[in-house]
């Protein structure tokens, strides 16, 4: 196996970056050829990694994909830091087809062509398109509640009281990709208002991984006129955006929201301590801590809470993979909704810094 962990981890994230980039493809199937460069390069790797240690190795991109539906990462003849990854983890979901939010993740880390980097690169041009930060916030807030258009009406979204946010955001839609029709219909999870898939091995699925509860779904009969985001803004805004917006909206005064990256708020306490916040929604801990540690590096300053979802936070050794994996010099903590909603001890409501 490979002697240094961490490219293991950089093979991982090539990986994950080259199934990204053939799942965004707008071809009819996503399989079809040509492949990405960067996926053909990533099965370079993975079969070199291989063949080195004398392992199995997938028989060209359609052998890897199988590896990447089938098979958990941990198999793989990669070696990882330990903790790494969940046991569990893999880059495609083995029953919808689609790339996994761990794929996505992955995908996020290292180089400059990463998901993430991809997903602030568009806000940031929204942001500059915007001017001011309080439109933005608008336009942030819109993407956050809208990231599928079921069914696109103009007369709705030229309406006055949206018509100028729809002008700015309008670009960064497209149509929904062909691989989501089912019978002429698509789908969208009324959880997490993704794209979801009605009939697999596994019953239905979203981008979310909704619990079953939860993933109830509702169909357009007119996919033609059905508006997407890109899969980052999808899962790496509106995904945790969800969960940001409940938040933001129990708190009397409006949050003053920093236009780093994803988007940063800060609040103030009763105590008058300004602090930063970002709702994340990671299936993996590790990278997730490796990614807050970038971002509040990039602050001026000050401590950077990452806030999560109870049910990932309870999950058995989340916590604890997250906080092993926060360096050292780094200023972040991990909070649940729950503890970070909580009332002060005063009783009094939380204030927020505008």
């Amino acid at each position: 196996m490979i002697e240094d962990s961490w490219a293991g981890v950089d093979l991982l994230a090539a990986v994950a970056r080259g199934v990204i980039e053939l799942a965004s493809t707008d071809r009819s199937s996503a399989f079809r050829l040509p492949y990405p460069p960067s996926l053909q390069l990533a099965l370079d790797q993975v079969v070199a990694a291989g063949l080195m240690q004398g392992l199995p190795v997938p028989v060209g991109v359609p052998g890897m994909l199988s590896w990447c539906r089938e098979s958990a990462l941990v198999e793989w003849p990669v070696t990882l830091p330990s903790g790494f990854l969940t046991g569990d983890a893999r880059l495609i979901h083995p029953a919808a087809g689609e790339p996994t939010r761990t794929c996505a993740e992955l995908a996020s880390l290292g180089r400059e062509d990463a998901l993430e980097q991809k997903a602030e690169a568009l806000l940031a041009g929204l942001a500059g398109a915007c001017g001011m930060v309080e439109r933005f916030a608008v336009c942030r807030d819109f993407l956050i509640s809208r990231p599928v258009i079921l069914r696109f009406d103009p007369v709705e979204l030229l309406q006055p009281r949206v018509a100028q946010t729809w002008k700015l955001v309008k670009e960064l839609y497209s149509p929904v990709p062909d691989r989501f029709l089912s019978e002429g219909l698509v789908y969208r999870c009324t959880g997490c208002l993704l794209l979801a898939k009605l009939t697999t091995e596994d019953g239905p699925w979203c981008e979310g991984d909704c619990p079953l509860r939860d993933r109830v779904l509702e169909p357009s009969h007119q996919p033609e006129k059905t508006l997407v985001l890109p899969l980052a803004l999808r899962l790496l805004l509106a995904l945790p955006g969800r969960t940001e917006q409940a938040i933001r909206s129990q708190f009397a005064e409006q949050a003053e929201l920093i236009p780093l990256g994803l988007g940063v708020h800060r609040v103030t306490g009763d105590d008058g301590v300004p602090r930063a916040f970002q709702v994340h929604a990671p299936e993996q801990p590790v990278p997730a801590a490796l990614r807050a540690a970038g971002t509040a590096a990039r602050l001026a300053g000050g401590s950077l809470d990452i806030v999560v979802p109870d049910r990932l936070v309870e999950r058995p050794g989340y916590r604890q993979a997250f906080d092993r994996a926060v360096p050292a010099d780094a200023r972040v903590r991990l909070v649940s909704v729950s503890q970070f909603t909580a009332p002060q001890p005063t009783g009094r409501p939380r204030r927020m810094h505008a």
